[in-house]
């Protein structure tokens, strides 16, 4: 139905964060007079599930109800195909196909949307000393972590070396001038927005929603969740975060989320062993090589699920040392988990607890 984005991303990003629908409850069933709408559809390689509280539900009858959800339906999926027509890169016409297939040095003018998540991407990128990088794509690939193809050891460093001259999200500016959204490449780049076009993504539905004089819902698209409002008395949505286990799904830890993004990102699913090594999908792209600290997993929760996304991405580049430090310098509610010898150990943010407290 859709044209698809990457689902291997930047970064070899690798969903973590579930949406379990018997999760996501309340302290009680929901009166009789509140009734919880769903819809669900493909998108971007993955679903997306959409929930919300239909308060004049007694107003209306069954039939008139299921208008309201296809009419709710066709908006969210407009919302998802204009968004992959921007941001694709397995549509080789969207407009992020083009750009990266026919570099020009020149300015170019983009669309509102890819400017937006550009400039996100960029500030990501800059706070996170470049550890959030959207021009990493050609060195995942050579890990054999893209779509192109699979290895079971390592690239010579000579590989490596050359594919680091490909990346640097340091190239790219972007501006705004005469009306319009312009951005310009100094040099040649592949650009990916996979880790943080989802959370976008979100960000636009539940927008929408709002428009529609929707006042709470819950929204996901591959892992990343908005929820806005409560489901019903007062009481938040309930999401769970995947705990890293190689095999099978569990809840590492169940969140109440009102007025607030989740996203996380994690290692523990997408990798390869080679004389002992345990190699990540998660590529550093100012190293060449898969990150090395023992970083399951990394959720952070912030009122934009696209820049929870990204972060959620750049802290497990980083790992927990580097991460914690920068995520209380930013105020970034972030909760990692890190493999060790002994198991798994936690740890939060300063604004992590905060949040978790209120």
């Amino acid at each position: 139905m859709f044209s698809l984005l990457r689902t291997s991303p930047l970064v070899g990003r690798l969903v973590g964060l579930f949406f379990l629908s018997l999760l996501m409850i309340s302290g009680c069933s929901p009166t009789p007079e509140i009734v919880i709408e769903k819809i669900t559809g493909p998108t971007m390689g993955t679903e997306y599930h959409i929930s919300w509280v239909n308060k004049s539900s007694a107003q209306y009858d069954e039939v008139e109800r299921a208008a309201q959800r296809l009419q709710i339906q066709q908006g969210v999926d407009e919302i998802l195909s204009a968004i992959n027509e921007s941001m694709s890169t397995y549509d080789q016409q969207s407009e992020l196909s083009l750009l990266n297939s026919h570099f020009t040095p020149e300015w170019q003018t983009v669309t509102g949307d890819l400017y937006r998540v550009l400039s996100m991407a960029m500030e990501v990128h800059d706070q996170s000393m470049a550890a959030f990088d959207v021009t990493v794509g050609p060195l995942v690939n050579l890990w054999g972590f893209g779509p192109e193809k699979h290895v079971q050891q390592p690239p010579q460093s000579e590989e490596i070396q050359a594919k680091l001259q490909q990346v640097g999200a340091g190239v790219i500016r972007l501006r705004q001038r005469d009306g319009q959204f312009q951005l310009k490449l100094q040099q040649p780049r592949y650009i990916d927005l996979s880790a943080i076009a989802k959370g976008y993504a979100v960000d636009v539905i539940g927008q929408y929603l709002s428009r529609q004089g929707i006042d709470d819902y819950l929204v996901e698209v591959g892992g990343e969740i908005i929820a806005q409002g409560n489901k019903a008395l007062d009481t938040p949505w309930r999401i769970a975060v995947e705990a890293p286990n190689d095999q099978g799904r569990s809840a590492q830890m169940i969140i109440p989320l009102s007025n607030m993004g989740v996203a996380t990102s994690g290692d523990y699913r997408n990798f390869f062993q080679y004389e002992g090594n345990r190699f990540s999908h998660t590529i550093d792209g100012r190293t060449g090589y898969p990150v090395k600290h023992g970083l399951a997993s990394v959720s952070v929760l912030h009122e934009s699920v696209a820049m929870a996304d990204a972060w959620a991405t750049a802290l497990t580049v980083l790992g927990v040392k580097e991460g914690l430090v920068i995520a209380e310098q930013l105020n970034l509610a972030a909760f990692f988990i890190q493999r060790t010898d002994n198991g798994f150990e936690q740890y939060t943010s300063s604004q992590f607890k905060q949040l978790r407290k209120n």
